[in-house]
């Protein structure tokens, strides 16, 4: 996987005037407020995550604050530590995915507005047919990397999507254990 950034990626020809830079906003705006709604959903993902982390944190404090020989509440942890450590792990991988999809998100977006400077360079009698063939080409890859990019984000947001829920019912059972069992 090529990291977006390296080996000229912007350009294999530089840009001849600024006009080669600019875009329309009617061009890049949708794609704009589209990343900006899923990098939101991605960031709820990941607060959503560790305020579930936050609730084992609670649980294990409420279990070593017991005072006395019974530890009612430790023993409870104690006795479903697959359950906690699964719901633990689940809340982590949601929030590492979560993040990860952010990312994706930005390089989706990079993509895009590459892809479309490069259609509005073939507008016009500013550059060669060369040159333009050489834009076609960079199109069709940057649209194939974007692909790429666009399945791994997939990936990753069902992946942390997947992973909340099963944190919060593991949250929610453990709560359950722990509380009524203490």
């Amino acid at each position: 996987m090529q990291i977006l950034g390296t080996d000229n990626d912007i350009s294999p020809i530089a840009a001849k005037t600024i006009a080669d830079l600019e875009l329309d906003e009617k061009m890049y705006k949708p794609d704009f407020e589209i990343t900006e709604k899923f990098q939101g959903f991605s960031k709820e993902l990941v607060r959503i995550s560790l305020l579930g982390l936050g609730v084992y944190g609670f649980l294990i404090k409420l279990g070593t604050e017991e005072k006395g020989t019974a530890q009612k509440f430790l023993m409870a942890l104690q006795q479903h530590k697959f359950l906690a450590g699964t719901g633990v792990a689940a809340f982590a991988l949601c929030a590492g995915c979560a993040l990860f999809h952010g990312y994706e998100t930005a390089r989706c977006l990079a993509y895009q507005l590459i892809i479309a400077r490069y259609l509005n360079r073939l507008e016009g009698d500013r550059w060669s047919p060369q040159d333009k063939d050489t834009f076609r080409d960079v199109i069709k890859e940057k649209q194939r990397c974007q692909k790429g990019v666009v399945k791994v984000g997939t990936v990753l947001l069902f992946t942390a999507t997947t992973s909340l829920v099963v944190g919060a019912v593991l949250v929610a059972v453990c709560s359950v254990l722990v509380l009524f069992r203490g």
